[in-house]
């Protein structure tokens, strides 16, 4: 089952990245998510730890929320690259961490960097190492808004 899902899900994001309607390139790209999903099963990597598919309906309301995130971070970074009186203050530092899941993880560091301001430098058992341009992108991050949302996505997938 688990293969079938990540066969339709490479189709789909090939779809969605390609663009591409000629039959050439349909049958190569349909051949390239077989072939990597029958390589995926071979070295026996789908499975629950990578792809835990109970999480899936709380990472769909997750989704939108860091759309917004990232508009409104992408705004903030404008304004201040903009406005010279706008304080820019980069900096690093260790931001503790509650989740413990791989995957829970790894969408949190990564939801990080994509929120523009903010970039995980390294990820750790406990805690990850973020560089942040102005305090307000620390706080936010302290605040645990973010983690929280993951946490619960994390929940229902473990």
């Amino acid at each position: 089952m688990r293969g079938v899902l990540l066969f339709s899900m490479l189709c789909g994001f090939y779809l969605l990245l390609s663009q591409q309607s000629s039959s050439f390139l349909l049958v190569a790209g349909v051949l390239c998510c077989a072939f990597t999903t029958w390589i995926s099963s071979r070295l026996e990597i789908i499975g629950d730890e990578g792809q835990p598919t109970r999480g899936i309906v709380p990472f769909l309301f997750y989704t939108p929320w860091l759309i917004k995130q990232v508009i409104l971070a992408n705004l903030d970074v404008i304004k201040r690259v903009w406005k010279p009186s706008r304080s820019i203050d980069p900096r690093l530092f260790e931001l503790p961490i509650q989740v413990r899941h791989p995957v829970a993880k790894t969408l949190l560091a990564n939801s990080i960097t994509l929120t523009p301001g903010t970039v995980t430098v390294e990820v750790n058992e406990d805690h990850l190492l973020v560089h942040v341009l102005t305090e307000e992108a620390e706080t936010s991050l302290r605040g645990g808004d973010m983690e929280q949302r993951v946490m619960k996505i994390e929940e229902v997938s473990v």
